[in-house]
């Protein structure tokens, strides 16, 4: 330890001097000045030294018996740590890094700042990963073994980390209640970086992705302004909000402003700003700057102010008046402060070609009419998916079926599907068989199995089954697994139970145990078994044999699991075992009791799930050993999930 003023706002220059045993390697941020060994003593010191000013949080030091990988770019070494013997799957897991700091680089208009990047991987990490200043620390899990790439890459967890040494280390927000200034730009720039790698429909669909899981808690969880003073830890602050709707948040900005713009006002932002401490308003003066334009409404809603637009849509077409017409209404509040003020567009398809008219949002609701030749093909509110909401636009079957398939975003393609399976009707049906697997995105392919799955007949059991002889791409294989799960009938069962074990991918082959170890098929219980002996990239099949088991219901299956979250199992393992185990629900005094003795477990992660599956449980006899996690120096996500625990169990959610 050592003593330091303990706030973001405050940077200084460090120097660090560790001294270790033969063997072992000390990485920490900065320069490496000198190494030195002591063959009388048996060890080796290593003296490092940060000579750009930056917050106290971003020091580190970590010690190991390391391989040193070392690439470059331009000038700048680019150096790998890890347990040795896991070069291969260090290179493929960090491999990108050069070309993520030539991308961030030119389109920051800053070059990156530091003297060298590391990343460390390390093992038990509490984290995903921590972007301490030039040097990194990953947790190993994020580490690749050949198989594991064929559909998982860790380059997002890499391209979120090295964002930070910008957005985050270079600029710090001044206090936590501006952390957005963190971590939203390093969750955006990392899809940034996914759309210059792999392409727009990739880039928007992770946007989708983001959007959802802060839609998801703001339903399930609470509600609260992005920048915001209210909270009781800084831990509480890193969540849905923080990360994802930020992003999003960021996302409509760059809309808003367009492609030009958006880069001018980023490189101004940075280039004006080097080496202090942030708050939002200079991001506000940085785009004013830049662009001459005034966002100031912009932020008071999406950024000081809580919430989201949820919007209810109606079109028709008047043929005599060759008109379409259409409402949109703002149903979220009551108020007219509650009402969003946007830009947006409607997308008309006819048979002479698309159509696009702006129209301003300003109150709670609007009557739009737009004159056309003929009747439109299809009728788009938000055709590029910016706006962060939600949207009920009922729509004819015609219109749904032409937008499966003739609108150029994959968004569009993927609302459509799950409307037309809401219909549930022979059309819809028909038109999503037509359309599975021959998209040329594979995340619209993905949604559309299990639209498909939803009708849960035979014949949608069987345009699944015929889609895995149709497409190789393992995440749509995995999928078509996913939708099958809820078909019980031995048919599928058997079909599975003969192909899983050949799948190439992890994740496939773990949706097939999934799927046939918690069915009554007569090999269940030997899939199981054979999957709880088999060794896979972070224990992703005996995960999937334990989640079997906790489907299964049985007396037996308790036992399984029980023995599975003891000390000596992988951590996967455990934390698998424990949500099987919260799946049973009440009643169960075994359960209870081994879930309350895992609160004082040595491992947090492990800690944090028995919190949640207790909370799950909802037994009143959790909240005395909840409430000694409530108090003393904890980690605050502990602390937090630990009351929010106490809250649900006591108040029967």
């Amino acid at each position: 330890w050592f003593p330091c003023h303990d706030a973001p706002h405050d940077r200084t220059t460090t120097e660090l001097i560790a001294t270790v045993p033969a063997g072992f390697t000390a990485v920490s941020n900065g320069q490496l000045v000198r190494t030195s060994h002591n063959k009388r003593a048996g060890t080796s010191t290593f003296h490092w030294s940060q000579k750009i000013p930056h917050a106290t949080y971003l020091v580190t030091l970590t010690v190991g018996r390391f391989s040193e990988i070392k690439d470059r770019w331009r000038q700048v070494p680019v150096l790998y740590y890890c347990e040795k013997g896991r070069e291969a799957d260090t290179k493929r897991a960090f491999g990108k890094t050069p070309t993520m700091l030539e991308f961030f680089s030119k389109s920051i208009g800053v070059s990156y700042p530091y003297s060298k990047y590391a990343q460390v991987a390390v093992a038990d990490f509490i984290y995903g990963g921590m972007e301490n200043t030039s040097a990194t620390t990953q947790t190993d899990g994020a580490l690749l073994d050949e198989r594991s790439t064929l559909d998982y890459t860790s380059d997002e967890l890499v391209a979120h980390e090295l964002a930070h040494q910008w957005f985050g280390d270079y600029l710090t927000c001044k206090d936590w209640s501006h952390a957005w200034l963190n971590e939203s730009f390093a969750t955006y720039f990392e899809a940034l970086f996914k759309r210059h790698d792999l392409g727009e429909d990739e880039f928007l669909y992770e946007i989708r992705r983001n959007a959802h899981a802060y839609l998801d808690e703001d339903k399930n969880r609470y509600r609260r302004p992005i920048v915001t003073r209210v909270f009781k830890h800084p831990t509480d602050l890193f969540d849905r909000h923080l990360y994802e709707k930020g992003s999003v948040v960021l996302h409509m900005l760059h809309r808003n402003l367009g492609e030009k713009l958006f880069w001018k006002f980023i490189g101004q932002y940075v280039r004006s700003n080097r080496g202090k401490a942030v708050e939002t308003t200079d991001l506000i003066q940085a785009i004013e700057t830049a662009t001459g334009r005034d966002l100031r409404r912009f932020f008071d809603q999406w950024v000081y102010g809580p919430g989201h637009p949820e919007f209810k849509i109606q079109a028709w077409w008047d043929a005599r008046k060759k008109e379409v017409t259409a409402r949109v209404v703002q149903t979220q509040g009551t108020n007219d402060s509650d009402v969003f003020h946007l830009k947006t567009q409607f997308l008309f398809l006819t048979n002479a070609g698309e159509t696009r008219e702006d129209v301003q949002i300003t109150s709670k609701a609007h009557l739009f009419h737009f004159k056309m030749a003929a009747a439109p093909r299809m009728v788009l509110f938000d055709p590029d998916h910016v706006i962060l909401g939600r949207q009920t636009f009922p729509k004819s079957d015609a219109w749904l079926l032409n937008q499966l398939t003739l609108d150029k975003n994959p968004l569009g393609r993927i609302d459509a599907a799950h409307a037309l399976a809401n219909r549930g009707n022979d059309a819809a049906f028909a038109a999503l068989k037509r359309a599975f697997v021959k998209d040329i995105f594979w995340g619209v392919a993905v949604e559309i199995a299990y639209a498909i799955g939803s009708f849960k007949n035979e014949e949608a059991a069987t345009v699944l089954l015929e889609g895995l002889n149709k497409t190789n791409h393992p995440k749509v294989r995995r999928a078509i697994y996913g939708a099958l799960r809820s078909f019980k009938n031995q048919r599928v069962v058997s079909e599975i139970e003969s192909r899983f074990r050949t799948e190439p991918s992890y994740f496939v082959e773990a949706e097939g145990i999934r799927l046939v170890g918690c069915s009554s098929h007569a090999k269940a219980d030997g899939v199981l078994t054979d999957a709880l002996k088999k060794e896979s990239w972070n224990d992703v099949l005996r995960s999937a044999a334990l989640e079997g088991h906790a489907a299964r219901r049985s007396e037996k299956s308790i036992l399984i699991l029980l023995q599975h979250t003891k000390w000596g199992h992988s951590h996967k393992v455990r934390m698998a075992a424990i949500r099987g185990l919260a799946e049973f629900g009440a009643g169960h005094d075994a359960i209870q009791k081994r879930l309350m003795d895992l609160l004082r477990d040595p491992y947090l992660l492990v800690q944090l799930a028995a919190v949640r599956a207790l909370t799950q449980i909802g037994d009143e006899r959790a909240v005395p050993a909840l409430k000694k996690l409530t108090k003393g120096h904890l980690d605050g996500r502990l602390l937090r999930l630990s009351d929010e625990a106490i809250t649900k169990i006591t108040k029967g959610f």
